[in-house]
């Protein structure tokens, strides 16, 4: 049932069997493309700016969550939501949390990563910066407390996993040919 509503937002915003990589002049003048891009510079406007402010103010109680860093590129690359990222230490390790909140739906979804610490780190610096932490909470802890605030503070709903990886046969967008565009892409980006 969910999976229906979703392919049917989809549809308004991206054209069927039309790929830009092929047809590029008449995927630009498709309703559906013109649809998503009013949309993707509404939310790229002055006013894009103040909301992506208020959504890190949501964080600001969180002792780590607050240091979020937007990285949000709605121009160049035309993502379909705002994106928040954050470097965390465990262990020695580098992880990153990215938090993608979706601007066509209120979904979001929530990417932890593992990352080589060097040559961004030395090794001496990742021991000094895990002395000077005061929150203990690992990275799990962490990616709940986000999902937590996103939920009772923004009014996001998690995206079903399950969903996130589905192709869209019929849909093509950027860079991604018809038959390998995902539900992912559709709401969030042409990244993973």
């Amino acid at each position: 049932m969910i999976e229906d509503v979703l392919t049917n937002f989809i549809y308004l915003y991206y054209p069927k069997n039309i790929c830009p990589w092929d047809s590029k002049e008449k995927y630009l003048k498709t309703s559906e493309y013109k649809r998503l891009q009013s949309t993707i510079n509404y939310f790229d406007s002055n006013k894009s700016h103040e909301i992506r402010s208020n959504i890190k103010k949501a964080f600001e109680d969180d002792l780590i969550l607050r240091d979020f860093e937007d990285f949000s590129i709605l121009d160049s690359n035309q993502d379909r939501c705002y994106t928040f990222f954050l470097n965390v230490f465990e262990e020695g390790q580098l992880y990153s949390i990215s938090l993608y909140l979706s601007f066509l739906i209120p979904y979001y979804t929530i990417r932890k990563q593992w990352h080589p610490a060097e040559p961004f780190y030395s090794k001496e610096r990742i021991e000094e910066l895990e002395r000077e932490k005061l929150d203990t909470r690992k990275i799990d802890e962490l990616v709940f407390a986000v999902e937590s605030i996103v939920e009772s503070k923004l009014f996001y709903e998690k995206f079903p996993q399950l969903l996130m990886d589905d192709k869209i046969s019929d849909v093509s967008f950027g860079d991604i040919y018809l038959g390998n565009f995902t539900m992912f892409n559709a709401f969030f980006n042409n990244r993973k």
